[in-house]
């Protein structure tokens, strides 16, 4: 028997959690069979290091059953996956999140003898039918895990089940030794190589990011600072938007929206400070990556951010002049003090031990 990683879909967007999925299923028994199953399609590069990745290729209607036709699809599909997971049974099944659980947790239900993980990452309000399907599949065989522990109190106060706290860490020995050196990173990047500061972001260009805020915060700090520039490294919606933004500010060519990089987590050599004004993140890896490359931090004041840092240093409040007003004030003052503060305050090896132990046992059961 072997472990199914069932996921929504691959490519860019879905990178960070692949790679927390990756981690995660490293830790399962040596010589064990692994697969992922995306239900879309896309690039899943980092899964392939740890088993095959095929994908089912369906559209978003067909696995949400949307409208008549989605819904006809969604009964022929699923009635397909049913048949393959009795021909191909697993020990376990690792599920990406409530939208591919509500896909396949209905066709485990009968499988007596496969024992079921559904993996939060992200904030959401749960449909009364999500909590229903958590709530009405067999608690002996399912074990519900959110990346943080501040996501977990939030799920278990919705669902009325013991959702369990597996905090996502990052091995941080390997981390530090992948990172490029600085010049290096900044020419990837495509950025001025030496002069200035560099300011970095990194996230998918959607509104609940908060860059339009931090764009807005850091102009006038760029004006007054010409060989000082703010790097976004992301893709999405709001890039014309940003793109905008920054012209109507005067400092469009102070403001580099890079896009997607599939090796962003080797390139924060390249960064002298990291800004993370989300709305609400489920864990967010950005966070403890800068931390871990020794690049200091400012993020908006959330409890996840809390609950990583063990304090407060570096949050702040989403409020565009306060954004503003701290810019002003770290960037002259000691940048390695506030990074010296926040890597004490993550402790991050101790935190990848609890993560190897968490899993580990997790998977085993």
């Amino acid at each position: 028997m072997s472990v199914l990683n069932v996921m929504w879909s691959g490519g860019g967007a879905f990178v960070s959690v692949h790679k927390v999925h990756r981690q995660i299923l490293q830790l399962c028994k040596p010589g064990e069979a692994i697969e992922t199953l995306l239900l879309q399609s896309g690039d899943a590069a980092p899964l392939s290091d740890v088993g095959c990745v095929t994908s089912l290729g369906l559209s978003s209607a067909r696995i949400k059953g949307a409208g008549l036709v989605g819904a006809l699809q969604r009964v022929l599909d699923r009635r397909r996956l049913a048949k393959r997971l009795v021909q191909r049974p697993s020990r376990l099944v690792l599920i990406d999140g409530i939208g591919v659980a509500a896909f396949i947790l209905p066709l485990l239900t009968k499988l007596t003898a496969t024992r079921v993980v559904v993996l939060f990452h992200g904030s959401k309000r749960l449909k009364a039918e999500h909590i229903a399907l958590l709530r009405g599949f067999p608690a002996d065989r399912l074990d519900l895990v959110a990346v943080s522990a501040t996501l977990a109190a939030e799920l278990e106060e919705q669902v009325g089940r013991n959702v369990l706290n597996g905090r996502v860490a990052i091995e941080p020995a390997a981390f530090r030794s992948s990172l490029l050196p600085r010049e290096t990173a900044q020419r990837v990047l495509g950025v001025p190589v030496g002069a200035g500061r560099t300011i970095g972001a990194v996230g998918r260009l959607v509104p609940e990011k908060g860059f339009s805020r931090l764009v807005t915060a850091i102009a006038g700090w760029l004006l007054n600072n010409p060989e000082d520039r703010l790097v976004i490294v992301g893709e999405g919606v709001e890039r014309e938007h940003l793109k905008a933004l920054a012209e109507e500010l005067g400092v469009l060519n102070q403001i580099h929206l890079v896009g997607h990089h599939a090796e962003a987590p080797r390139l924060y050599s390249a960064f002298d400070l990291i800004c993370i004004p989300s709305e609400q993140e489920g864990l967010g890896l950005v966070l403890p990556e800068a931390v871990i490359a020794c690049v200091p931090v400012l993020a908006s004041d959330l409890a996840v951010f809390r609950e990583q840092l063990n304090g407060a240093a570096g949050l702040l409040p989403s409020v565009t002049e306060v954004w503003r007003d701290a810019l002003n004030s770290v960037l002259v003052e000691d940048l390695d003090s506030l990074a010296d503060v926040q890597r004490a305050g993550m402790d991050a090896e101790v935190v990848w031990a609890r993560f190897e132990a968490f899993y580990q046992h997790l998977l085993a059961r």
